[in-house]
């Protein structure tokens, strides 16, 4: 099965028998049997109607609503069952400075683990790229002593900043890159490394909902008003074995070109990648995830998207005391 995005600007999603009709001024655009979808990602000005919205949720599909440029906007999911005790669990398993302090640890050195990683999978002797993987290592060990949140954080800190450095050494062309910009991205790879980020958010906050976990109760990541913080904790382990690749490639392998990128006049989003760019994203971005990996804890071959979804997985069992600790998906072929 396969996530279906919607992007034509005015198109209209309907049902039609057990199919989605996407119609644009009568004209049909797309026709998805609904035995081939997974779920839909609707972007920009699409309307989805009542009845094609009744046949999604009654199959159990959830529907998310971004915008153009891939920020989520929300989820309509199927109902699950009740998830209280889990809930209540997580907030209980948050307020308790140790258990919470054990779980972050886990999740900071699975990332550094995989940043590490992917430098050294480079194979290339760049001064930079040493300093990269030295500097990373030593704030593994850092982490893996301290005894408070903020300290922890201090560290994951201190490794970004010899992993991006590094990161900007394999990159063809940096366009201008020189550190991590979350908001606004002042350059093309910032822009590119926040489109991707995106979507792996949206596929990890669809599977904490789906799984029953609160997206905003994180371990590592603090509360913040409107920020799901339990969806970037489980991100964190991904983005470098899942769309840091995937950018360098994307770059690297001309995919996208100085010329995809278009400079703006909003402050707020300076960079915005051209309607043919996000297109070729999505797609590459799609096989990615959907590209079969060896899952470190079990040794099992699955597809990078179910492979968010066992992590997401362990971490309600964690949560629920039937796993002893939350183990990061680490050292991935592919």
């Amino acid at each position: 099965m396969a996530t279906i995005y919607v992007r034509e600007q005015g198109t209209v999603v309907r049902k039609q028998g057990e199919r989605l009709l996407i119609t644009k001024e009568h004209t049909i655009v797309g026709d998805v049997p609904m035995h081939n979808l997974d779920q839909l990602v609707v972007m920009g000005n699409i309307q989805l109607t009542q009845p094609a919205t009744a046949m999604l949720l009654r199959a159990g599909k959830g529907v998310t609503f971004a915008t153009m440029r891939g920020t989520v906007l929300g989820s309509l999911l199927p109902p699950t069952s009740p998830h209280a005790d889990l809930r209540v669990k997580q907030l209980q398993m948050m307020s308790d400075d140790a258990a919470n302090l054990t779980l972050a640890r886990q999740i900071v050195i699975g990332k550094l683990t995989n940043q590490r990683a992917l430098l050294i999978n480079a194979r290339t002797t760049h001064a930079q790229i040493a300093r990269g993987v030295t500097g990373i290592a030593e704030a593994m060990r850092g982490a893996q002593t301290v005894d408070n949140a903020e300290s922890l954080r201090g560290y994951e800190g201190r490794a970004g900043a010899f992993y991006w450095p590094a990161f900007k050494v394999l990159l063809k062309n940096d366009y201008g890159f020189s550190a991590r910009e979350y908001h606004p991205s002042r350059d093309p790879v910032n822009a590119l490394l926040s489109f991707v980020y995106a979507f792996l958010q949206r596929d990890v906050n669809s599977l904490a909902q789906i799984v029953g976990l609160d997206p905003h109760l994180g371990f590592f990541h603090t509360i913040q008003y409107g920020r799901p913080s339990l969806v970037l904790d489980l991100m964190e382990e991904f983005r470098p074995l899942v769309c840091d690749p995937l950018v360098l490639n994307l770059l690297n392998l001309d995919i996208i070109q100085g010329r995809d990128f278009q400079r703006t006049n909003n402050p707020e989003r300076p960079i915005a990648l051209s309607e043919p760019a996000v297109k070729r994203v999505i797609e590459k971005y799609e096989e990615r995830v959907t590209s079969p990996v060896k899952y470190s804890l079990t040794g099992e071959t699955a597809a990078w998207r179910r492979v968010m979804e066992l992590q997401t997985r362990l971490m309600a069992r964690v949560i629920q005391g039937e796993a002893s600790r939350y183990q990061a998906m680490t050292n991935a072929e592919g």
